[in-house]
Parts: structure tokens; C-alpha cells; sequence
């Protein structure tokens, strides 16, 4: 049977030993309307809430839609959920009642709470699905940074820099930018600092740089956050070649910190090669041409 408690607490566990704490973020959920930014059911109304927020973001950067519904919901709209798609659950609170007999003779009610669950899929997983349009987000106070998105164009990304959702993320797989949208974000430079440490990821491209630590046993475990340092001292450059406060990435990142001090201390020539790495990004932006030297660090 399965443990829906032990399945998300292992999950989200899962996401803290990388390093990442999937809800704290650099920007806000837009809320100005049902389902802008947050997990929303457009059936039923309902906007997800508690652990379910938290257990369906962090799966909503795998689309771009913030909209779930259950297999007959879809069933309901003439649509049908894709073949070999997995739903995730969602947790909800029932209450068992039960009468009992005290020493007395006197009907007693008790009742204790349970977890139930049922599962949702995410809207791009269904076919034939027409649902309501997502509301247009509210205009952001900034406008894009021409320098930024002139080093996002240099990516050529196949499949572009889309917005919407509540993650930011770059997708190896799609090579392509996923950002929130613009309004969300607390200010200009948290959008744009954002945006240049998901292009320095984006380099790492097997087209572009062919950046991949996954396998390399000199990091093992700690490629993940191997690379994310590799962005997080990318972005900072980038930063300050185009003129963008960066001092928001320390706190955004601030969760990988343990695991940067744990790949520092097992090799003591991480951060020098981490930094050539980061300077290789910030010369595929700026076509410098770096030495045979930098290129092999």
C-alpha cells in the first residue's frame, strides 16, 4: 500500500540533499486571478494548498502550465490523459467517526483524522484539452535589461525562453529558459540576475560548451551542486559585465551552500576549476577566445 506521506517526505528530502529548497524563491506567486502561478484546478476551483502547493510546484518545472486535474475531470472535457503519463497525488484530510459503548452504557462518538489521496495530472500531460485561457499576468514595473536578453539570444536556445509557472529552470533536454513571469519577480535585478545564472546553465549544452559532471568521479555526488556553483559564479560575472546587482543570488542560492563547502573540501582545486568554467560561459557570451590552458581546466 502506498505510504502518500513517506512518498512526498521522501521527495522533498530528496530535493533538500541536492541542495535546493524548491520554495524559497527570488519572486512571488502571482495571485491576481485563479491559477496565475499557483497550482490551481480549473474544474473544481481549487486552489492548492499546504503540501500539496509545495508538492505540485515543485513539479510544475517540468511544464509551463500551473493547471491540474484528476483522469475523469479530463475524461469530463473530451479530453484524454497521453498514454504513459504519471499522475502525482495530492493529500487531503477525512475524518473517521466511530460509536462506542462507555463503562456506563452511554453512546460515545470518537472520531480520529486519516491522509487520503487521489491523483492529478498536469494539463500538457492530457490531449484534446480545451480549458480556459490563463490570464494575461499583470505588467511588470521594469523593463527587460537590452544586455541581458542580447546574452540570451547569443544561446540560440531551440526552444526559446518561455514565461510562465512558478520555477525558473533551464531544460538540457528541450534547450530551453523557463522564467516566471517577469511581474512576479521582486524587482528588475532578481529577474535579470535569475535569467543570466539559467543562461550560464544553458552553456553547458553538449552544442554549445558539452558541460556535463554527472558521470565524472572526481565530483560523484556533488556534480549537481558542482555545476550550480559553476552558474551561480558565471551569473556573478555576467552580472557585473552588463551592469545587473547580483547580490540577490548569495540568498537565492544559499541552500547549496553545504553542499559547495562539501565539494570545496574534498578537492582542493574545485573552485579554481569551477571559476575557469564559469570565466569559458562568460567568454561564449562575449566571444573571447579563451586559452588551450582555460579550455582543459
Amino acid at each position: 500500500m502506498l505510504d502518500i506521506a513517506q512518498t512526498i517526505t521522501d521527495r522533498i528530502i530528496a530535493e533538500l540533499e541536492k541542495g535546493s529548497t524548491p520554495w524559497v524563491k527570488p519572486w512571488k506567486n502571482l495571485r491576481g486571478t485563479p491559477g496565475d502561478g499557483m497550482p490551481y484546478n480549473p474544474v473544481s476551483g481549487t486552489v492548492y494548498r499546504g503540501i500539496n502547493h509545495f508538492w505540485l510546484s515543485m513539479a510544475q518545472g517540468s511544464y509551463t502550465s500551473p493547471y491540474w486535474l484528476t483522469f475523469k475531470q479530463a475524461q469530463s472535457l473530451g479530453a484524454t490523459v497521453k498514454a504513459g503519463s504519471k499522475g502525482l497525488p495530492v493529500v487531503y484530510w477525512s475524518v473517521n467517526k466511530k460509536e462506542s459503548k462507555d463503562s456506563a452504557g452511554e453512546t460515545v462518538t470518537s472520531a480520529y483524522a486519516f491522509i487520503k489521496h487521489y491523483y492529478v495530472f498536469n494539463v500538457e500531460q492530457c490531449d484534446d484539452l480545451v480549458i480556459p485561457a490563463i490570464p494575461e499576468p499583470p505588467k511588470p514595473d521594469f523593463d527587460a535589461n537590452p544586455a541581458v536578453m542580447a546574452i540570451v539570444d547569443k544561446l540560440g536556445l531551440q526552444n526559446g525562453l518561455m514565461h510562465g509557472g512558478n520555477s525558473a529552470f533551464y531544460s538540457p533536454s528541450h534547450d530551453k529558459i523557463s522564467m516566471p513571469a517577469m511581474a512576479a519577480f521582486n524587482d528588475a535585478d532578481a529577474y535579470h540576475a535569475t535569467l543570466l545564472h539559467e543562461s550560464v546553465h544553458a552553456t553547458g549544452h553538449k552544442s554549445r560548451l558539452d558541460r556535463d559532471f554527472s558521470k565524472a568521479k572526481r565530483f560523484g555526488d556533488e556534480a549537481y551542486a558542482f555545476e550550480e556553483l559553476i552558474a551561480e559564479l558565471g551569473a556573478a560575472m555576467l552580472c557585473a559585465h552588463v551592469g545587473v546587482n547580483g547580490q540577490g543570488l548569495d540568498n537565492q542560492h544559499v541552500a547549496y551552500i553545504g553542499n559547495w563547502l562539501k565539494v570545496l573540501k574534498n578537492d582542493k582545486k574545485a573552485i579554481l576549476t569551477a571559476a575557469a568554467k564559469a570565466q569559458q560561459a562568460l567568454d561564449y557570451f562575449t566571444m573571447a577566445k579563451p586559452s588551450e590552458e582555460q579550455l582543459a581546466a
